[in-house]
């Protein structure tokens, strides 16, 4: 593989992960409205099941929050990286 080739890779997998961050924004944000509503609708709840509920939902912000930190990191690494190649 020519350091061409190599460069023109790393972009295609920089758009791609510039794709999936977009999906993950949005998966995010309908996440994000889930748990506020759940949280308004179970207020004052201390059923466990909605205690469970409502720690999965933070859960899962959390670790969408996670995966759009990693593609970023990712996207500078690739970035840097191509860069270096020249």
């Amino acid at each position: 593989m020519s350091v061409g080739e190599a460069k023109a890779r790393l972009q295609q997998g920089v758009e791609s992960a510039g794709v999936a961050r977009t999906i993950i924004e949005g998966i995010a944000t309908d996440t994000g409205d889930a748990a506020r509503l759940a949280q308004t609708t179970l207020y004052d709840s201390e059923h466990p099941e909605a205690t469970r509920a409502l720690a999965c939902l933070k859960s899962a912000t959390d670790e969408l929050d996670l995966v759009v930190r990693r593609i970023d990191i990712s996207v500078e690494a690739a970035d840097e990286y191509r860069e270096t190649l020249g």
